[in-house]
Order: C-alpha cells, then structure tokens, then sequence
C-alpha cells in the first residue's frame, strides 16, 4: 500500500495466508515508541498504530505480517447481539429472554426460569427503539439512586446525570461537573454499576486516575475492584448488545 504522509489515510486492509481480508484503522500518535498492532474489543476492530505519518508505511507492513492473528482475535470477540424478539439479553446481570407484543404499554417483565422482557410496539419496527429507551431509563434511574449516595459520601454535587450511546468508554466526567455514562451498564450486575457510579463521582474530586482518586472510590466502595475487574472481562460482551455481526 502506498503511503501518502501529506494526506494519510485512516484505514487499509490485510490479507491473511488463506485469502482473508480485514480491515485495519491506521493511527498515528506521536507518544507512540514504535509501530504497534492492537484489537479494540469495544469498537471491534484492528488499530495499527505509528508514531508518525512518515511511519505509518511500517505500520501497515506490521500489520501485514499479523493478519492471521488479527482476524483470529476478531473472530474471538462475542457475537454482536441483536435487540430483536428471540434474543436473550441481561439486565442487571440475569439473562433475559426479548419478546414483542403488539400494542403501546410500557416495556415489563414476566417471571419465569429465563425471565421475559416484553416490549409493546405498534409496529414490529420499533421494537428495537423500544427497547433501547427503556434500558436507558432503567440505567438512569438505577445510576442517579447510586451516584446520589456516592457523591453524599464524598461531599459533592454534579451538575447533571447523562446516559448515552457511549462505545469508548463506560463513563466520563467534565470539568464543569457532568457526568457521562454508557446506558449498557444496566446490562451488568449492580455491584458493577456502583462501582461505576463511584468511579465517575470521585473524578468530581480528582480529575485523575492518582492514589487519592482511588481512595475516594473506595470511601464509596471498600470492594470496588470486583466491580472493575468485572467490567474488565466481561465488558466486551455487553459492548456486543445492541449490535449485529
């Protein structure tokens, strides 16, 4: 592939041994030591990273040599899972199994060895919308009672609560005191929720990942690390709901 540093490109594909393609983001970072070849489990894809333009050349040839591996390690990623009737989704940890109903009520839950999340839709086309708003404002809801007794704990007040479509990460907080977070932790065990919750309020304390941050996470949560290291293995799976493969 050639190589233009005055216009990069931000893209390219790899071919493995037996005729595979894969697609492969190219990315330059000027921290960056040398050329590197990562997986991103929460976007799906391949990264080939270079310290500059002028190196990116090398990126892709790095890239090159690993594509066998790198369409194994994307072939290991968790099936996408659709929000479509038939799917069996998590909430707050337990598996659900989604069913549509024609109608207009709100989405409710019906007890049984795999519980069932129906949700009513005029039209089989907006189930998937749906379901979407009502994960959101259960995450909402479960996420305000949790961060409201955090941030009395540790003394603050954010400015605002926000649930988003969020793919990099799992929460944010701003400066000016807002705080950002990925409406698929609902998915997740509630323990991995708190953990969240208290994570992003400390950052009202310390915008920085320093001992003290990590002090005030565990004033809100003496075990917090079994909600992180939760996250950190299972999270790619929750990342995988909502989408198609």
């Amino acid at each position: 592939m050639r190589i233009d540093s005055r216009d990069a490109p931000t893209h390219t594909e790899v071919e493995t041994i037996d005729g595979r393609r894969v697609a492969v983001k190219l990315v330059v970072n000027r921290r960056a030591r040398r050329v590197s070849v990562r997986i991103d489990p929460v976007r799906r894809e391949a990264v080939a990273t270079a310290p500059s333009r002028r190196a990116l050349r090398q990126a892709v040839q790095f890239a090159a040599e690993r594509a066998g591996w790198i369409a194994s390690e994307l072939a290991r990623l968790p099936q996408g899972v659709l929000l479509a009737p038939g799917a069996v989704v998590p909430l707050r940890g337990v598996p659900h199994l989604l069913m549509y109903e024609h109608g207009r009520g709100a989405p409710r839950i019906e007890a049984d060895d795999v519980p069932r999340l129906v949700a009513p839709a005029p039209d089989p086309a907006l189930f998937e919308s749906r379901l979407l708003r009502f994960f959101k404002d259960q995450a909402r809801q479960d996420l305000a009672v949790r961060v409201a007794v955090h941030a009395a704990t540790l003394g603050v007040t954010p400015r605002r609560l926000q649930v988003k479509e969020l793919r990099s990460r799992w929460g944010s907080c701003n400066v000016e005191g807002v705080l950002s977070f990925a409406w698929r932790i609902v998915l997740a065990p509630p323990f991995a929720l708190d953990y969240l919750a208290a994570h992003e309020v400390a950052h009202l304390k310390e915008m920085n990942h320093s001992r003290r941050f990590w002090g005030h996470v565990r004033c809100c949560v003496r075990d917090y690390e079994r909600g992180r290291v939760w996250l950190q293995e299972h999270g790619c799976g929750l990342h995988a709901v909502g989408l198609a493969r």
